[in-house]
């Protein structure tokens, strides 16, 4: 006993310290990614660099963390002053990734819908999308109402593939805005091409700007940067609306910007669903917000 016990403490100091590493390197990459994506004036998917780097982090960060962990992670003071310009970097990228793959995808005479889910973020999308109408269905039969269509898509960006699945698996009409004009004509023509511009209409618009008086449920995408604005904008327009609202919780927010849920309460909100990452697929999470009646609370820097 004395012997297994030994070997238990040894086996768990080895651990521990492994884990050290593990996240010393980890803090090392993250540094490393940020130092490459300033420096590169192309941070387009032809810059093998800037590709490679992308991957390198977002497959990092598709590990199991511990509280513990995330929190020595994202209290380092190299990433607290660094990590704001690290997110916008890697938007950008992940930006013009998509408008290249758009871009390309329509360009192919064969089926466009196939060339679309061969992509390697399809899967991604399929399984986000999925856990969200899932959500959606549950928050149907609880309201004892369904959604009604069209859903307003705002920062649909140029590979609108949340809208395409919502409306092939959920069956629904989408609007998407798009303030950017790169992304607006590259969506416009991918929705054209796949023969879905009758049920998904590309808006060039900011959703900060947009009315929506006649919307029930609203998405807000991940890299949509100025979400408060948006927020207070469906809350001045809709008179009961359902907001799901993308976002990024533990270590997943080193590449997008995370949701402060208590300006959300500030601002009139409360979260009535949400879905969780899935480590190995999916990184961004989505809070499902419905506004709280008589609320004139301000959305707060």
């Amino acid at each position: 006993m004395k012997v297994d016990s030994i070997d238990s403490v040894i086996y768990t100091q080895t651990d521990d310290q492994r884990r050290k590493h593990f996240i010393e390197d980890f803090i090392a990459l993250i540094r490393e990614a940020n130092e490459i994506l300033q420096k590169q004036s192309d941070l387009s998917p032809t810059n093998q660099l800037v590709a490679d780097t992308v991957r390198r982090l977002s497959d990092q960060l598709r590990a199991r963390y511990s509280q513990e962990e995330i929190q020595t992670i994202l209290s380092n003071n190299y990433i607290r002053m660094n990590q704001r310009s690290l997110q916008h970097k890697l938007s950008e990228a992940e930006c013009l990734a998509e408008l290249e793959a758009s871009r390309r995808i329509c360009q192919i005479q064969l089926s466009v819908i196939d060339e679309v889910k061969k992509l390697p973020s399809w899967n991604i999308y399929m399984e986000l999308v999925g856990k969200e109408l899932s959500i959606l269905h549950q928050l149907d039969i609880q309201d004892g109402r369904a959604v009604k269509t069209p859903i307003v898509f705002v920062g649909s960006g140029s590979l609108p593939l949340s809208a395409i699945i919502l409306h092939l698996q959920g069956n629904a009409e989408v609007i998407c805005l798009e303030i950017d004009d790169a992304a607006y004509e590259a969506s416009c023509a991918l929705v054209k091409s796949m023969g879905l511009s009758t049920h998904i209409t590309i808006l060039k618009e900011n959703g900060a700007d947009y009315i929506y008086s006649s919307c029930s449920l609203i998405f807000v995408a991940s890299l949509v940067r100025n979400k408060g604005e948006v927020l207070e904008q469906i809350k001045r327009t809709a008179s009961d609306p359902l907001v799901a609202i993308r976002t990024a919780e533990g270590i997943k927010q080193i590449m997008y910007e995370s949701i402060d849920e208590s300006q959300l309460i500030k601002q009139g909100w409360r979260v009535a669903a949400r879905t969780l990452p899935n480590e190995q697929l999916v990184i961004n999470s989505t809070l499902f917000l419905k506004r709280v009646a008589f609320s004139r609370s301000k959305w707060l820097d």
